[in-house]
């Protein structure tokens, strides 16, 4: 009824000044909506849509490049393999000619010219023979060099070069086969760099003869690897055996370092792979991302046949993507095109679906404020707007009827809130006031408090003075909360004192009223209660507990512990006959706590309990029993903070003390 009110008050001052319902913000309007739902859905799908062809077609792109760079470095290192081959097969056949003729120092070098005219690589050519092999007994170290490749002849030993203390020369009488050397700047053969393939020259019965090196100008693997560069992105590099880089696309790089060096100087740590792939002479396919440019790339490695080459082909997916990212992003402009003049087009269709709800929305407007009689159109129309407008007409009459139940369920709830507070000062008031007993020098304090969790609960406690040195106290708490705990709890605490003022012991109590209680109780309610009987000249106690949780012993020395007493069955469940009885004394100081599960069961945040171990903390020797129990109840809503109490809370407290054994100070 507030609610209905407040909007009512919100929407009359505008009703009245205008006549009619103010008109929806264009950013809240469902026109607006329905249009930027469109616009969304349609281009989340064309986004999908091209997310999802994008990377199907990169993917095939990427894959069909990997492949074309696989196929193309394995043929070009064919090839270059294939002229190395060559070099080799016009060395073994200098080698073997120069073996089976054994001709004189003249023949020789026209062997080695012949050789040397009919290789298509090699541009120049050594034959070094040690002493004793050649006819005339002489050594002969001769280089002959192909003429028409701008290569001169020249005759080591008439020119004084000691060729036989060269580190080459040993190393290729050592070898068990020919093996390529490094690239090196050859002033002999024209200024140029070259790499040789050296051939150890041995007789039939392993002799060692001499040695045969062949020249090859670097010109000659670049003819060869050139063509990989006319491919955009594709970037080839050549490796000679100890790891010189011979060919690579970037300047400055070729024949001045090794491959290990550029990692290490240009921090390339991604073709660290690639350097281990190298040196294991092992074939290598792998992707890689360039470090600072994030320039993503596949790399193949293909070792070039036994020669200890090696030779590397790079593709950059940059460059094969670009025709694809330009091409996507042609196609998205034209999609967002197509997506504003489709938008602008749900737009114009929108506005007119909804202007039949903005009239609608005008007659509720006047609902709101309270017009239920205000004209109501669209109640002809055939479609869901129709159908809105009628249920619109049945439920303003709907609404007259709520308000008028309304006024009188709000009216009712008043009475009921009154009765309750009525009720629940009246239980109150059923509650005994705090006991002292006192006489002789000794003095009995008997204290109790109770906070019902609703208006009126279960929970209650009783004293009953049967002389003037003798009290009876119970505390007890009912199976349930509310209204039927609050009239079984007045049942049982009458019966509870009817049976005490008969005398005998706190079991007595309980066996009377458990025979009196379970009568009548078609409800099946039932009670725990604790009772008992304390002798204010000497301090001896008797309990006796139905269900109930064991009371606290406090020692005047500050110990605490729960009284080991049987329990017997709650009250009003059956008629039993036996109630076990404790006895025990108090001593000079001592009190004794009782309390319900609603202290013990307490929940804080995160469901925890307050439970026995902060309880026996909360109580202090030395204090009175009002200062025992305010302090426990304290420490219960100090836990539980903000959460709600979720049960009655009932604490009741004995103290018993002498003259003699009051300290000065001591709280009494």
């Amino acid at each position: 009824m507030d609610r209905i009110a407040h909007d009512s008050l919100l929407e009359r001052p505008w009703l009245q000044a205008h006549g009619e319902p103010p008109v929806v913000p264009w950013q809240d309007s469902l026109r607006t909506r329905m249009m930027l739902w469109f616009g969304t859905l349609v281009g989340v799908l064309l986004a999908t849509g091209f997310v999802a062809a994008f990377l199907l077609a990169r993917h095939q792109i990427v894959e069909g490049a990997r492949a074309r760079t696989r196929y193309e470095a394995a043929q070009t290192a064919a090839r270059v393999n294939a002229a190395m081959t060559s070099v080799r097969i016009t060395g073994d056949g200098i080698i073997g000619l120069f073996d089976s003729l054994r001709p004189d120092r003249t023949a020789t070098v026209r062997l080695l010219e012949a050789m040397l005219d009919a290789d298509a690589s090699a541009v120049g050519g050594l034959i070094a023979v040690e002493p004793g092999v050649l006819p005339d007994g002489e050594p002969m170290a001769y280089y002959a060099g192909v003429a028409r490749r701008g290569v001169r002849d020249r005759d080591l030993i008439a020119a004084g070069y000691a060729f036989r203390r060269q580190a080459w020369y040993r190393r290729t009488l050592a070898a068990r086969a020919p093996w390529w050397s490094e690239p090196y700047f050859n002033e002999t053969a024209g200024g140029r760099w070259m790499t040789t393939l050296n051939l150890p020259l041995r007789g039939r019965d392993g002799a060692t003869l001499g040695m045969v090196s062949l020249d090859v100008p670097i010109e000659r693997w670049e003819e060869l690897v050139e063509p990989l560069n006319r491919i955009p992105g594709q970037r080839p590099a050549l490796f000679a055996p100890q790891g010189t880089i011979v060919l690579h696309p970037d300047r400055g790089v070729a024949l001045r370092t090794t491959l290990a060096r550029f990692i290490a100087q240009r921090g390339r740590s991604d073709l660290q792979p690639l350097e281990a792939a190298r040196s294991a002479q092992q074939r290598l396919e792998m992707t890689h991302t360039l470090p600072g440019t994030g320039e993503t790339r596949t790399s193949v490695l293909e070792p070039i046949g036994d020669t200890g080459w090696s030779l590397q082909l790079a593709l950059s997916h940059d460059a094969i993507l670009a025709d694809l990212k330009r091409t996507v992003t042609l196609l998205g402009a034209f999609a967002l095109i197509a997506l504003g003049l489709a938008t602008l087009a749900v737009r114009r269709l929108a506005r007119r679906i909804t202007t039949p709800l903005r009239d609608l929305t005008g007659s509720a407007s006047h609902f709101a404020a309270g017009e239920f009689d205000y004209p109501l159109r669209q109640t002809d129309r055939r479609d869901e707007v129709g159908v809105m407008a009628r249920a619109f007409d049945n439920a303003r009459g709907s609404i007259k009827r709520q308000l008028i139940e309304i006024q009188d369920m709000s009216a009712a709830r008043q009475k009921l809130d009154s009765e309750l507070g009525i009720a629940r000062d009246i239980q109150l008031s059923m509650l005994p006031g705090a006991r002292q007993l006192a006489q002789d020098g000794w003095r009995l304090q008997a204290t109790a408090v109770l906070e019902p969790a609703t208006a009126v609960g279960g929970d209650f406690y009783s004293f009953v003075e049967r002389d003037s040195h003798t009290l009876w106290f119970a505390i007890g708490d009912v199976s349930d909360k509310g209204v039927p705990a609050a009239l079984f709890m007045a049942r049982t605490a009458t019966v509870l004192e009817v049976a005490a003022g008969l005398g005998g012991t706190p079991a007595d109590a309980l066996r009377r009223a458990a025979h009196r209680l379970v009568h009548g109780n078609d409800a099946c309610m039932f009670a725990t209660v604790l009772c008992g009987v304390i002798d204010a000249r000497s301090g001896e106690l008797a309990l006796a507990s139905a269900g109930h949780e064991p009371p606290v012993l406090l020692r005047a020395d500050g110990s605490a512990g729960f009284v080991e007493l049987a329990n017997g069955p709650p009250l009003g469940l059956e008629a039993t006959e036996h109630y076990a009885v404790w006895r025990g004394r108090l001593q000079p100081g001592d009190a004794l706590v009782a309390y319900t599960d609603g202290i013990t069961e307490a929940l804080a945040a995160g469901e925890r309990a307050f439970g026995t171990q902060r309880l026996l903390q909360a109580l202090h020797a030395g204090d009175d029993a009002a200062t025992l129990c305010a302090n426990l109840v304290a420490a219960v809503h100090a836990f539980a903070g903000d959460a709600p109490q979720s049960d009655d809370i009932t604490a009741l407290a004995l103290r018993w003390t002498t003259a003699s054994a009051a300290p000065a100070g001591a709280k009494e």
